[in-house]
């Protein structure tokens, strides 16, 4: 079969958020590619098989393919190409729990985009660093690269770009506490993703938003809004999203005060995780869970949780997740050195009040 037609429909197919159906075409394309003897295409493909692997939450089968497109890349002496192997690489990376050791990959792809003066990847690699900037807790750049990313969408007229940008910026908030303009940044997201049909950041947004409805306390919105990104990750297949769903959703009936519904449900997300090996959904799972005995009255499974918790978190670089974490344990201390712990949180940006039981992480 002609690996253009098939190439042209995995691009369809992902474009739609139908990455099973996808990952099937790119891989054929890329078999053609190959016996071919056509470099380009087969560089292309692997692209789009990392892609969708990593969007089904598939991180390790994700860096084999896009380290072939690195290779690939090198050897045709294609810096855009390399630029978005080396995200892809490092997107899976940091999906895998090493934010940190993602970072070089992320930089190096970002000034590659730069020199190539290609703005729509250069805006893409920012919000990748903006968010991986997030998850190893320093939220003053991940904010900045969010901005950066945003002007760059906007400036390009890339609807779906603007629309990560401004979740990017819709998450920051939240873990700073301006639960306001968090909901504003995801509505105005989950508008454009509506606009565009795009199924996966319309999954993303509604998550985004009922965190947001969880924060102010809105629980029956908050569900509602989970469940319609539930339907969505579910018809895309992303394990890896979906998870983080489920998590939330033990997290309101864990402050509705079900529960016996919370731990299986956070059991539930737990699973998730290690099925596509996350290991900061593990520790938000603990987390969950320690904030849940804390609420049951059971300090010493409490304690040892978040003790778990913050050893991993600090391990992997999760610095504001190292944060709630010694927030737990002061709350289970007779005589919580406060002091220590808002130092902790002001190092990452964190908006800072001692959250009193019961608690809701953000």
């Amino acid at each position: 079969m002609n690996p253009e037609r098939l190439f042209e429909r995995a691009e369809r197919a992902r474009h739609a958020s139908r990455f099973a159906a996808a990952l099937d075409l790119y891989r054929q394309a890329r078999t053609v590619y190959a016996s071919e003897g056509d470099p380009d295409g087969e560089r292309d493909a692997c692209i789009g098989i990392g892609d969708c692997l990593r969007m089904l939450g598939r991180f390790g089968l994700a860096k084999r393919a896009y380290a072939r497109a690195v290779n690939l890349s090198e050897a045709l002496h294609d810096p855009e190409g390399l630029a978005e192997s080396q995200a892809g690489f490092g997107l899976s990376l940091r999906a895998q729990g090493n934010p940190e050791r993602a970072l070089p990959y992320l930089q190096h792809a970002h000034r590659l985009y730069r020199q190539a003066q290609a703005a729509q990847g250069e805006g893409f690699v920012l919000w990748a660093l903006g968010s991986t900037y997030r998850f190893c807790g320093d939220l003053r750049k991940a904010i900045r690269h969010f901005k950066n990313a945003l002007v760059l969408a906007q400036q390009q007229g890339d609807e779906p770009g603007t629309g990560y940008a401004l979740c990017g910026l819709g998450g920051a908030s939240r873990l700073m506490g301006r639960f306001a303009d968090t909901q504003d940044y995801y509505q105005r997201a989950n508008a454009l993703f509506e606009a565009e049909k795009d199924t996966y950041g319309r999954a993303y947004s509604y998550c985004g938003l009922g965190n947001a409805a969880r924060m102010q306390g809105d629980y029956a919105t908050a569900m509602q809004l989970f469940a319609r990104a539930e339907q969505l990750y579910a018809r895309i297949g992303d394990t890896a999203g979906f998870a983080y769903t489920v998590w939330a959703m033990a997290t309101v009936h864990k402050m509705r005060g079900d529960y016996p519904r919370s731990a299986q449900t956070f059991a539930r997300a737990r699973d998730l995780f290690r099925k596509t090996r996350d290991a900061r959904g593990g520790i938000y799972c603990r987390l969950g869970t320690g904030e849940l005995a804390l609420l049951r009255g059971r300090h010493k499974t409490a304690q040892t949780a978040f003790s778990r918790c913050l050893e991993r978190a600090e391990q992997l670089g999760y610095h504001a997740e190292a944060c709630h974490a010694r927030t737990g344990l002061a709350l289970l201390d007779d005589t919580p050195d406060w002091a220590a712990v808002k130092q902790a949180h002001r190092q990452c940006g964190l908006h800072f009040t001692p959250p009193p039981p019961p608690l809701n992480l953000p």
